[in-house]
């Protein structure tokens, strides 16, 4: 039994008008929840309270990190904390992670983005919730940019068009051959985890247009992903932090519930048991340990 955990950056439940919704205009089906629709295709759909119980609008280096420790962060810090987790977060991603507690119960989990090599060599990363985590279990990171890594390795696009414009020599996928690396990753690993960010960074800077191919792009890798999986034996999940995409009339986070989607073997289960973003962890490795 394995789970693939898609992380997408910057998603929340909004209302079903094309107008102000992206995800509404895309006319999403296996995200319908996020256009304020119920479930499809035997989806297993639980709305988390993002704000955490702390005033103000949720934020990314609190949200990811409660959602990969099972510690309510903003509670924890007092406040909710923006952009990569600096000093006041870092210890809690540097022990009792997702990853730590995966590998600790015999488990082979693996991070499924890669990196190049002139990031990881810099002087200061920017490290993220994820990255650091993974660092700290003492999962190896993939190389998007080494021969070996090449062809298994994810960049957070995965069409790999960002990293092209940039001049980063990456593979070009389409969502099916993206969610066909992430499910061959399950026959090797327990827990296969991959980040998408674009949907979080698009929201905040760019066009119309940007936006709605963002929705457009998870939409179609979260169906390829179900589609790829072995969903008799494994689980998809689906994830967020905050809202954002899904509110056009402004460029901020929003106070909108996340998602918690999941598809396949014990899906209804965990939905259940995920009753709020801090419990996506202890739900998760207790699903895995079984």
């Amino acid at each position: 039994m394995g789970v693939l955990l898609l992380f997408v950056d910057g998603i929340g439940v909004g209302v079903d008008d094309p107008a102000i919704n992206p995800f509404a205009a895309v006319g999403a089906r296996r995200l319908a929840p996020l256009r304020g629709r119920p479930p499809s295709d035997g989806a297993a759909f639980r709305p988390l309270d993002a704000t955490l119980g702390v005033p103000g609008l949720p934020q990314s280096a609190t949200g990811q990190t409660t959602l990969f420790t099972g510690v309510n962060a903003s509670r924890y810090a007092g406040r909710h904390m923006t952009g990569v987790p600096g000093p006041t977060l870092r210890p809690l991603l540097e022990r009792d992670t997702l990853f730590h507690r995966v590998v600790a119960a015999g488990l082979r989990p693996t991070f499924a983005n890669g990196y190049t090599r002139t990031y990881l060599e810099a002087r200061r990363p920017r490290l993220s919730a994820t990255t650091r985590m993974v660092l700290a279990s003492g999962v190896p990171l993939r190389r998007i940019d080494h021969g070996e890594d090449r062809a298994s390795a994810m960049v957070h696009d995965y069409t790999g068009e960002w990293a092209a414009a940039r001049g980063i020599d990456v593979p070009r996928r389409s969502a099916e051959e993206a969610a066909r690396v992430l499910a061959g990753h399950l026959a090797d690993h327990d827990l296969v985890l991959y980040e998408y960010f674009l949907t979080d960074l698009m929201a905040h800077r760019g066009t119309e247009e940007d936006r709605v191919e963002q929705a457009r792009r998870v939409e179609a890798l979260a169906d390829a992903c179900v589609d790829a999986v072995d969903l008799d034996r494994d689980v998809v999940v689906l994830v967020s932090d905050h809202g954002n995409l899904e509110d056009d009339r402004h460029r901020r986070h929003t106070l909108n519930p996340v998602p918690f989607l999941a598809w396949g073997r014990g899906a209804d289960a965990l939905a259940v048991a995920v009753d709020g973003m801090e419990a996506v962890t202890p739900a998760l490795v207790d699903r895995l340990e079984k």
